[in-house]
């Protein structure tokens, strides 16, 4: 049993929280509180219960709290579960609190443990993230959660990559996972740089007329994978460049859309949203994950039009300048550094 933090109060800190506690762990849950509603519901009626495809049942989670000094008693993992935007403010929360010999690991991590080890300089705190999100889930109107697809291995990244084995050894003691090269390798190969921009802006006409709309279920067609598959090649050139290995999302997609062939999908195609373009799906990928792949694309001469117009879509449509205040390589103070350099500073932490 392990005692373990988890930050964030939207469906994916809920369902870390609720899968560990399920599992036996002593799980503390923290929500500023703002954003506090759902775990307060949660605290009344003294459990969640989980639905779908990862472990079932009625989860009682140990401590349930909007209070910081409470959250940070004595944790041997915190679990950041927010999306890019809000990840500072947690972490802001955290490090006074943090202490030698903790771990703290971001799902998705959108390179955030970049930040924050930056934040906590000297303390000997173990800070990764995670490849993509850990599951993909909804809270539902009935107050239970669900989820698409049960937990499987993940590739995780340490920040500095030096620190990958240590991170990974203590991350398999919570989730079973796998090192990657370095945590932009991870935010990368998210499959979310692939698909949500592309298949939301797509299928805003169908989203801003229709009363539940779901990507997953109605906004999928040929044409959408075609335009996912472009953004994968764009992608490739990126990761070739970097030195990453690459995994391909459009491959799903096409599952998606075959019913009769894969009726295991039906829990992930009734995933709720996006439900505007000033969603999640939009707004948090074209900040991250997309602004860093049209960055890197940027610093070496790499023709990527499909990233960089749906970014600029997505910003007209948000009135935000994504790019400009997303998490690029400039954003990192890596503008003007060969790969080699950056994969050097993300190894050893070190300019």
């Amino acid at each position: 049993m392990k005692r373990i933090t988890v930050m964030g109060g939207g469906g994916t800190g809920i369902m870390m929280a609720a899968d560990l506690s399920l599992k036996g762990h002593d799980v503390t849950l923290f929500e500023v509180k703002e954003h506090a509603a759902g775990i307060e519901e949660i605290k009344e009626r003294g459990y969640i219960e989980v639905t779908g495809n990862a472990a079932n049942g009625k989860a009682v989670i140990h401590t349930i709290t909007t209070d910081i000094a409470e959250a940070m008693k004595n944790p041997e993992y915190i679990l950041i579960g927010a999306m890019a935007q809000r990840q500072e403010e947690f972490m802001d929360l955290a490090v006074p609190y943090l202490k030698d010999g903790t771990v703290v690991c971001f799902s998705a991590g959108n390179c955030a443990s970049v930040i924050l080890k930056n934040k906590i300089g000297d303390k000997d705190v173990l800070v990764g993230e995670m490849q993509g999100n850990i599951y993909p889930c909804r809270l539902l109107p009935d107050g239970k959660l669900i989820s698409a697809f049960p937990y499987k291995e993940k590739g995780m990244a340490a920040f500095p990559a030096r620190d990958n084995d240590k991170f990974i050894e203590a991350m398999n003691q919570v989730y079973p996972c796998h090192p990657v090269k370095n945590v932009f390798e991870a935010a990368l190969n998210s499959p979310n740089t692939s698909i949500h921009l592309a298949g939301s802006i797509l299928g805003i006409t169908k989203m801003e007329t229709m009363e539940d709309f779901r990507l997953y279920r109605d906004g999928l067609c040929p044409s959408v994978a075609s335009l996912i598959r472009g953004v994968e090649e764009e992608k490739a050139l990126v990761m070739e460049k970097m030195g990453y290995e690459m995994g391909r999302a459009v491959g799903q997609i096409e599952a998606l859309m075959e019913y009769d062939r894969h009726p295991e999908l039906e829990i992930f195609r009734g995933l709720e949203g996006p439900t505007s373009v000033h969603h999640r799906y939009i707004t948090e990928d074209a900040y991250a994950g997309n602004s860093l792949l049209l960055s890197l694309a940027k610093e070496y001469g790499i023709e990527t039009p499909l990233c960089e117009g749906l970014l600029a879509i997505a910003s007209s449509l948000n009135e935000t300048p994504f790019y400009q205040l997303g998490r690029t390589a400039a954003y990192f103070g890596l503008s003007g550094m060969e790969p080699e350099e950056i994969n050097r500073y993300l190894e050893t932490g070190e300019k």
